[in-house]
């Protein structure tokens, strides 16, 4: 005997489900949303969609003014759904716990908690519509493909293709569609939805009905205990906002767009997308198969040099050069023998998403787009800041770093993207990640507003790159460089 519970099919898919997403939220962090939901001085009813270990559960009762063994007002005013019976059975407990704590007899504090507690899985089991004017929760979030096959089923069945793609939306997307209709939705969850491109429809949708009040950050290595596939003590991977959403007209506006999480700085001016075009740099796969270290080995070959992130000079933000070059191939044109050899000898290393019927083209083209026979400047994806590399033509970054291209002088964008007011702008929208990384996106650059002096200044003839650029710009202002321009 092992000592390990057997499961059936379906309880052990749900189980495989409840140990990758079960984190649970601190009773401070639980308080503090609660407070910003007004529960419950806002009256109604409160669910918690998944209430995992019954946290939110008894941080709302514990606000209730309950006569002794009052069960229906308890029943009534609290409701949690959870799909784990495990997670039940514990939230059945520690509910229970509670009001014997507060002097309720066995009889009625087990009653209780046993209709409070309802063992359903939120997403794909019927629930009251409109019965529920508060909900606050800590939400799952994992991406769908990694949902055992036969839950993701019915997953897919039942969700909405815009929500499909992380059990975060789908929650969301639920939520949203049961709660009362001038109710508010609470929070603790990951940042990602107000970022991903995958979540902009959701983000669409919910802004139809919502806005969002009161987000704030939120410190993973405190927020969070006894996550459940991690090493204990050590935080969850997440980067976790507290937040309301309140019907539309009360906060700030959600959009298909990413939101700001710590507030967009004021800023004038033209947007990147507007001056400049953004383009992705190709992913070609593992190394050594597409892209190679020695271009002797493939005579005949038509080489592009690449370059990525550790090709840039640590001590400023400028290339070294190249130490890698990209194969380039036609669909329509076999290569030459050597790289057919080549390629026949590595393919077995690609990734199933990098391949291609035609076994000579890379995971994703390139030619016609990169490289560029201009001069362009390389924006890293992943970095501690908005970076802005000049990138020499014919040179081609790889990996989805991104190229931003324009008629402006190189030295000219360089100086946009480096003004901290375009800093501070990229900062609030980047996508935290590990480390003090963050994440920067193509549309996250396109949203970026150049301030208007330092185009003025670039129009007037002043230098790109001019020490005395921004004091200039700043003494006279977008008018005066008009002005000046006209004269």
């Amino acid at each position: 005997m092992t000592g390990l519970p057997l499961y059936s099919g379906r309880e052990a898919t749900i189980d495989t489900i409840h140990q990758a997403t079960a984190i649970y939220t601190v009773p401070e962090e639980i308080s503090a949303l609660l407070d910003r939901l007004d529960w419950p001085a806002v009256g109604g009813r409160l669910l918690d969609p998944g209430a995992g270990n019954g946290g939110v559960l008894i941080a709302a009762l514990d606000r209730l003014r309950l006569a002794h063994d009052d069960v229906a007002t308890a029943v009534f005013s609290v409701k949690g759904y959870e799909f784990h019976a495990g997670a039940v059975a514990a939230a059945r407990r520690r509910v229970a716990d509670h009001l014997l704590g507060r002097c309720w007899s066995g009889i009625a504090a087990g009653a209780a908690a046993s209709q409070i507690v309802e063992e359903r899985d939120f997403l794909l089991s019927p629930v009251p519509v409109a019965t529920f004017s508060v909900i606050a929760a800590n939400p799952p979030y994992w991406r769908a493909l990694n949902l055992p096959a036969e839950y993701r089923a019915d997953y897919e069945a039942m969700v909405a293709p815009h929500a499909q793609a992380d059990l975060l939306y789908a929650y969301l997307q639920r939520a949203a569609d049961i709660v009362a209709p001038n109710g508010s939705i609470g929070l603790v969850t990951s940042d990602r939805w107000l970022l991903n491109a995958s979540s902009a429809e959701l983000r669409r949708r919910l802004g139809k009905r919502f806005s969002v009040r009161d987000l704030r950050r939120l410190d993973s290595a405190s927020a969070f205990y006894r996550p459940k596939t991690r090493t204990r003590g050590t935080p969850a991977r997440v980067h976790p906002v507290s937040l309301v959403l309140d019907p539309a007209g009360v906060g700030a506006a959600l959009t298909a767009a990413p939101f700001p999480l710590d507030g967009l700085p004021e800023a004038e001016g033209v947007l990147l997308g507007d001056l400049a075009e953004i383009r992705l740099a190709p992913w070609l796969g593992p190394e050594g198969i597409f892209v190679v270290r020695d271009p002797a080995a493939l005579p005949g070959a038509v080489l592009v040099p690449v370059v990525e992130p550790d090709d840039i000079d640590p001590r400023g933000d400028c290339l070294t050069g190249s130490s890698r070059w990209a194969i380039v191939t036609r669909a329509d044109v076999e290569p030459g023998p050597s790289v057919l050899a080549h390629l026949d000898g590595q393919l077995h290393r690609m990734p199933p998403r990098g391949r291609r019927a035609t076994r000579w083209v890379p995971p994703e083209t390139f030619i016609g787009r990169l490289p560029l026979d201009v001069d362009a400047v390389m924006v890293p994806r992943i970095a501690k800041r908005l970076r802005a590399i000049p990138l020499p033509a014919g040179t081609m970054p790889i990996n989805h770093n991104l190229v931003v291209v324009s008629g402006h002088p190189v030295a000219a964008m360089v100086a946009w993207l480096n003004h901290p007011a375009v800093q501070a702008q990229a900062d609030a929208l980047s996508l935290r990640l590990e480390n003090g990384y963050a994440s920067f996106t193509a549309t996250l650059l396109r949203q970026l507003r150049i301030p208007a002096e330092l185009i003025a200044c670039e129009a007037y003839g002043q230098a790109a790159g001019d020490p005395g650029i921004e004091k200039t710009a700043r003494r006279r202002g977008p008018a005066g460089f008009a002005k000046g321009a006209a004269e």
